[in-house]
């Protein structure tokens, strides 16, 4: 009930946006008064200054304060932020709107994804995207799978990419793609390098080189080798495709990666059998906040990304 009043507080006084999206900026930088006058291209005063005549207008405090120091949201702080988030969204759609209308070629796209996905599933889609699009920025932004949502549900990212269990997850619009297939990798002479099919208790039997345990491909292998059961020596974790590959190649242990990082690694000294089957089904997936209004330059890169996909517009 709050917030609603301050909603109507914010319009009947006329608020500018600039003090709302300072506000918003302050929480995103975590109250670091200093990131947030970067990321706004503004002075740490200009900031302050703006926020002390929001609190003004308002009558009320917003940041609890120690000196020189913002140590965090006053409980009516907290409710106003919320109103805000929520102003700027639509302030945004309409802009967003309107450009499309005007059949502008202009703008920017901020993608948040993985080392995986960066590498391998957006090479293509960003290239051809850049030569239809010059006018466009494009702002890839890496992180670890737990992180992406919140950059979406914060906008500091426009879509992620990203690798999506069958079951839902955060408050996102998910749209799904293709499957995504995983791989044994041996060296040519290991004992496996034959095999047709393999089980989870046959790769078991020898070192392996993982993903480290906090990332979404470390936690698929150990749900699965947990389901069945099964102890693993694990000789060594790493964060991504590229570096497993080369402690494999050096023979140090037997891995499981994701298909697509592999291309002609046949030719590398490796011998790769799909296992794709001994995992829960993984899909490519293109997540974005729900409501959001999605430009028509969005939704072309989108269903580059996820071909087929159909990308809901906000009317």
């Amino acid at each position: 009930m709050i917030a609603n009043c301050y909603v109507e507080s914010f319009i009947l006084n006329r608020m500018t946006l600039k003090q709302l999206s300072i506000l918003r900026e302050i929480a995103r930088q975590r109250l670091v008064m200093s990131s947030a006058a970067a990321v706004l291209y503004t002075s740490q005063p200009g900031i302050s200054r703006q926020i002390h005549l929001l609190e003004e207008e308002l009558g009320v405090v917003l940041l609890r304060r120690r000196r020189n120091r913002v140590l965090g949201f006053t409980d009516v702080g907290k409710s106003v932020l919320g109103s805000a988030q929520r102003l700027l969204f639509e302030a945004e759609n309409i802009k967003l709107m309107a450009q499309d209308a005007r059949e502008e070629q202009v703008g920017k796209l901020s993608v948040v994804t993985t080392h995986l996905h960066a590498r391998y599933t957006l090479a293509q889609p960003i290239a051809e995207f850049a030569q239809r699009h010059p006018g466009i920025q494009l702002h890839l932004l890496q992180t670890d799978a737990g992180s992406i949502a919140k950059l979406v549900e914060s906008g500091e990212a426009d879509i992620a990419v990203s690798t999506e269990r069958e079951r839902g997850s955060s408050s996102l619009l998910v749209l799904p793609g293709p499957p995504l297939r995983r791989s044994l990798i041996v060296p040519r002479a290991h004992p496996l390098a034959h095999a047709r099919r393999v089980t989870l208790k046959d790769i078991a039997r020898y070192p392996l080189v993982g993903y480290n345990p906090a990332s979404r491909s470390g936690e698929l292998m150990a749900d699965a080798l947990r389901a069945h059961g099964i102890d693993a020596q694990f000789v060594l974790s790493a964060s991504d495709a590229d570096v497993i590959k080369t402690y494999v190649l050096q023979g140090l242990g037997i891995a499981i990666v994701p298909s697509i990082a592999l291309e002609a690694e046949t030719a590398k000294g490796l011998r790769v059998i799909d296992v794709t089957h001994l995992f829960p089904k993984s899909v490519i997936a293109v997540s974005l906040r729900p409501g959001v209004y999605v430009r028509a330059f969005v939704r072309e890169f989108i269903e580059m990304v996820v071909p087929g996909v159909k990308v809901p517009v906000l009317e």
